[in-house]
């Protein structure tokens, strides 16, 4: 008999779903269209707010984060159950849209190129769900959006000042990207790691500057520069132990003027990534290229400054919830819908400050359409979205809700 309750509630989740999605893209577009940057989003902020006051059984808290955050809490009809946290991101990014769209960005410089606009869609979609079935289920289901993610904020405000893991405590929290490698129509989920560790490191290497007829009165900082940068790979490969997924990348390296030919700098500096599943395996390699900096350095008779900088967590996805997440997902969109991804994802995301205070999955929301074999990734000015998913994201979200609630999502 209950299987027979579950699979009606699911059907109608999906129906639900399905007749809201007109709404959904409306909603998608008007976010679109004013895109706002790090925690203060008062446009973003109205827009979601009004959305959300429309849902009967939903309590709206504004203005948290430090800003333009959002909490809203709904409460299940039922007597018992657990307490869930469905989080969005809503900040967007400062680039130029080069899309020409009927809801095209009105910001100048500023767009939607991470999708949080569809993000914060779908988790009001799942709302709007859940509670035409708020009779179905108990427990507490938090709703929350949260700015500023782009720059490494907002998350950590949320829970030290706003409490919003407390009161109720929070059971297990669920949030989700979507993913231009995903076909759309699919979720794919880490088996482990949906989010790396990120550090930031920047090695400065000070030499003796000097005409470049004569380099042998020099100390050539670029030559130093150039030999620790081909020392990184070993670093990686020699150093840290083989098993733990990690990348180091420099994206820049700057010396001496362009318009001058003949004389050798005196500085050579350069800098970039590098990202880890685990923070002692940055802290690692942090030591490890400051090592072997000063060596090579000693060996030219240079000197240099390192500096490394560790942001944040990994966003690691609880084992115990993962078939839970995955089956409950599945019985909104299909059961080959719905997959496991067995290698980590070393992308950044402060999604890690929930993950590590209570069991979390993170998911990657198909958004290539079928007919398409690739397009434009994050953050390019040529992102989009594809509308064609949202109520399909919306249904699964209501579904691991519902499911996680009533305590169906734990391994058993």
């Amino acid at each position: 008999m209950e299987a027979l309750e579950q699979k009606a509630v699911i059907e109608r989740m999906k129906k639900t779903a399905k007749e809201i999605e007109p709404e959904l893209v409306r909603i998608r577009h008007e976010l679109h269209q004013y895109p706002e940057l790090g925690i203060e989003l008062p446009k973003t902020h109205e827009i979601i707010s009004r959305e959300l006051k429309k849902i009967p059984g939903l309590e709206v808290y504004e203005h948290k984060a430090g800003g333009s955050g959002i909490v809203a809490v709904m409460k299940g009809g039922r007597s018992e159950g657990k307490t869930i946290l469905l989080r969005a991101d809503i900040d967007a990014l400062p680039i130029e849209e080069n899309l020409e769209l009927d809801y095209k960005s009105k910001n100048t410089g500023c767009m939607h190129a991470c999708g949080h606009d569809g993000h914060a869609t779908w988790i009001i979609g799942a709302a709007k769900i859940l509670s035409d079935i708020r009779e179905e289920w108990g427990g507490c289901i938090k709703f929350v959006f949260q700015p500023g993610e782009e720059v490494g904020k907002g998350a950590d405000t949320l829970i030290g000042e706003d409490k919003v893991l407390e009161n109720p405590s929070v059971d297990m929290a669920f949030a989700a990207h979507g993913w231009p490698s995903v076909e759309s129509g699919k979720i794919g989920i880490a088996r482990r790691y949906a989010f790396g560790c990120v550090g930031t490191f920047k090695v400065k290497v000070i030499g003796r500057k000097g005409h470049a007829s004569w380099p042998e009165q020099t100390i050539d900082p670029i030559a130093a520069a150039g030999e620790i940068y081909q020392h990184i790979p070993a670093i990686l490969a020699r150093k840290i132990r083989g098993t733990d997924s990690k990348i180091m990348s420099v994206t820049y390296m700057q010396a001496g003027d362009v318009n001058v030919r003949n004389i050798i700098p005196e500085t050579c500096e350069f800098g970039g990534t590098m990202r880890a599943t685990k923070r002692e395996t940055l802290e690692k390699m942090g030591e490890e290229l400051q090592k072997e900096a000063k060596a090579v350095c000693e060996v030219y008779g240079a000197s240099c400054e390192v500096d490394v900088q560790i942001h944040g967590g990994s966003v690691e996805n609880s084992q115990d919830l993962l078939d839970g997440v995955k089956n409950a997902a599945a019985e909104v969109l299909g059961s080959r819908q719905v997959y496991i991804i067995e290698e980590d994802n070393l992308g950044g995301e402060n999604f890690a400050e929930y993950s590590s205070r209570v069991p979390s999955v993170y998911m990657f929301i198909g958004i290539r359409p079928v007919e398409k074999e690739e397009i434009p990734g994050l953050h390019s000015p040529d992102y989009r979205f594809d509308d064609d998913v949202l109520a399909g994201a919306a249904g699964a979200f209501a579904a691991i809700g519902y499911y996680g609630c009533m305590g169906r999502l734990e391994r058993r």
